[in-house]
């Protein structure tokens, strides 16, 4: 059994969610007081405790979306774009296996639609998943776990063949090669 963390970086509020022994779990890495690079260093000791801790064999995570127009304009597209190198240099140095998801795979997989509003994946994590939250961040890293689940064979929710389709849009690591 493959144990997958899936993570949706933020500088405000990276999402995780994994399944461990049949267990469930979501939340969120909120650096209250750090900015700069002491929010990376935060963050990133962060996801290393959760994939140290939990012995995970794979991070789906959420890739760049510079482009998207969130707020906070260039100096936070370099903020996310340092986040995520720092993330993935860290799951490097663990030898640990990622996959990035692109953002329209991701919402493809979730409501069948690439271009769908993260309310919209929100709204699809609550009804298909069972998610009782209200955070995108959370919803978006539950439909990363079910995307790198279902892909390995461990699928956590049954559905229609048009999201399935959003699997193709993600290259996948090997994981028997790193057995």
């Amino acid at each position: 059994m493959t144990t997958i963390l899936g993570l949706d970086p933020s500088l405000s509020s990276t999402g995780y969610a994994t399944v461990v022994d049949g267990y469930r779990t979501v939340g969120r890495l909120v650096p209250r007081q750090q900015t700069g690079v002491a929010r990376l260093s935060w963050l990133r000791r962060q996801v290393i405790d959760l994939v140290d801790g939990d012995g995970i064999d794979l991070v789906a995570i959420e890739g760049y979306s510079m482009g998207s127009g969130r707020a906070g304009g260039t100096t936070h597209a370099h903020g996310l774009g340092e986040l995520g190198g720092v993330i993935r240099l860290a799951l490097y140095d663990r030898s640990l296996p990622f996959a990035d998801v692109p953002p329209a795979s991701l919402k493809k997989f979730s409501t069948g639609k690439g271009n769908a509003s993260k309310e919209q994946v929100l709204v699809e994590a609550v009804k298909r998943l069972g998610y009782p939250g209200s955070s995108n961040d959370e919803a978006d890293a539950l439909w990363l776990l079910a995307m790198a689940s279902h892909h390995y064979g461990q699928p956590l929710v049954k559905l229609p063949q048009v999201h399935l389709d959003a699997l193709a849009g993600v290259a996948w690591p090997d994981l028997t090669a790193a057995a």
